[in-house]
């Protein structure tokens, strides 16, 4: 034991080594005291017999990858949900980042006013775009729309009442609630009307001196169907503005313009009624950025910017270009630079196409059989609810494997699909051409590996 105890090689002498040349000495240090420390336990535990230092310098050396490596990776998203949280939401179009990197990879002009030679407010920059597309008085640009939420609540609903439907205190991905919201930011909720139906006069009726927001709330990840009512958004502005008080609707999904739908309200239809303020979100239907928009009067927007809540929710400015970038997109109608609006625009004629180019590669595969099928995908992100996209995809199953198996396979190796009637589900919707020939390696090198195990086992039985 003793023996074994002096044969394990020494701090020093591996920090020297030629083979961790390219490591971080501190991070180094720490990975080789962690597996000479596992070393020792194991020969006093009479666990080892033996002591190879090619084996311990390359535990090192996994050890150190495994603590440095990047934990980020790209993934294929074949579930056929456009906005898929868990995803990263909307992507950014190759051509967005052409504009942006030279701003992020030199000094700009982020809070200096050149004219003027002194410092100016990074919202400029955003607010401009905002105003000429929407027509509004003003705009803020915060870190999400859950700190728009905060802001404006804490900003004018501070120790006074805010008005807000039953059937809108909506729970949302992550557990984060209205009311609770609401309660972070100090402001007294006032709830009317019933779960399933709100009248005008509901709101009325809930007015008092201490009232100072209606509130309205976007339903996000469910839709009522049936004996149910609500009440506009601009009738309520009306009644807000007839009383003195602050219109406030927390669209969250930001849809702007570029889709044939009318389950979602527009900015644009929104903002011809002069709101008092609307939020939304940046990486929704929007299709930027995550961010929260705040979009209204020039005075309540002043009052924000004097929150020091502000100054913690801030934006930096890598989300003001690429947020800048996106609106000049709207402005100029290329919505082919806006990824979810040209995902959940592609024809069916498209997508059937690009299923049968895939189809071609996956069928040469053994052990896998296929079918091309006519399915639904979804906006996803708490944007249109319910509301199908008419899609296609290829179910697909292996004799050889269980499906539950070949899914965790897939997954691991970068495609997320879903399961349907027991087959691997893959939605071509959200699935790039470049990448038809990983998908059709992973799914050859999965089932070949099998194949391989099973012969090994046989040979040894």
């Amino acid at each position: 034991m003793i023996e074994l105890l002096q044969a394990l090689p020494k701090v020093d002498w591996l920090l020297k080594d030629n083979d961790f040349s390219h490591c971080s000495p501190s991070i180094l240090k720490n990975c080789i005291q962690t597996i000479l420390n596992q070393k020792r336990q194991e020969i006093l535990t009479s666990h080892s017999s033996s002591i190879q230092i090619q084996n311990i310098k390359q535990e090192i050396l996994d050890l150190y990858n495994l603590k440095t490596h990047s934990t980020i990776r790209p993934l294929i998203n074949a579930t056929g949900v456009v906005l898929q949280t868990n995803l990263g939401r909307s992507l950014l179009h190759p051509k967005i980042l052409e504009e942006i990197f030279p701003l992020l990879s030199n000094y700009n002009n982020l809070e200096y006013d050149i004219s003027q030679g002194k410092r100016s407010e990074r919202y400029i920059h955003i607010t401009h775009l905002l105003k000429t597309l929407l027509s509004c008085e003003d705009a803020l640009v915060v870190n999400n729309n859950a700190s728009a939420v905060l802001l404006i609540l804490n900003t004018f609903g501070k120790e006074k009442e805010t008005i807000i439907s039953r059937g809108e205190l909506v729970e949302i991905g992550g557990s984060f609630r209205i009311p609770e919201v609401m309660k972070l930011s100090n402001t007294n909720l006032v709830e009317v009307g019933t779960t399933n139906k709100t009248h005008l006069s509901d709101y009325q009726n809930a007015i008092t001196e201490n009232t100072a927001i209606i509130m309205k709330a976007h339903q996000s990840n469910f839709k009522q169907l049936g004996f149910c009512a609500n009440v506009s958004f601009d009738k309520l502005s009306v009644l807000a503005q007839e009383k003195g008080l602050i219109d406030y609707y927390d669209l969250g999904s930001g849809y702007m313009q570029g889709l044939q739908t009318d389950q979602e309200p527009s900015l644009f239809e929104l903002c011809k009624h002069s709101p008092s303020l609307i939020s939304f979100s940046g990486d929704k239907l929007f299709g930027g950025p995550q961010a929260g928009i705040i979009v209204g009067k020039s005075h309540l927007i002043n009052k924000l910017k004097q929150n020091h809540l502000l100054r913690a929710l801030r934006v930096d400015k890598f989300t003001i270009l690429a947020l800048e970038a996106t609106l000049r997109a709207y402005i100029s109608c290329e919505f082919e630079k806006i990824p979810t609006l040209a995902m959940l625009n592609t024809p069916l004629s498209s997508l059937k196409s690009k299923t049968q180019k895939l189809f071609a590669l996956l069928e040469k595969i053994p052990h896998l059989n296929l079918c091309i099928k006519q399915i639904d995908s979804l906006a996803g992100g708490g944007s249109l609810p319910q509301t199908p996209f008419a899609s296609y995809g290829i179910l697909c199953y292996s004799p050889i494997l269980k499906t539950s198996t070949l899914e965790k396979n897939l997954r691991e190796g970068g495609l997320i699909a879903r399961i349907v009637q027991d087959q691997i589900c893959l939605d071509l919707r959200c699935i790039f051409e470049d990448d038809f020939q990983k998908i059709s390696n992973l799914f050859a090198e999965i089932l070949a590996n099998h194949t391989k195990k099973d012969t090994n086992k046989h040979d040894k039985q």
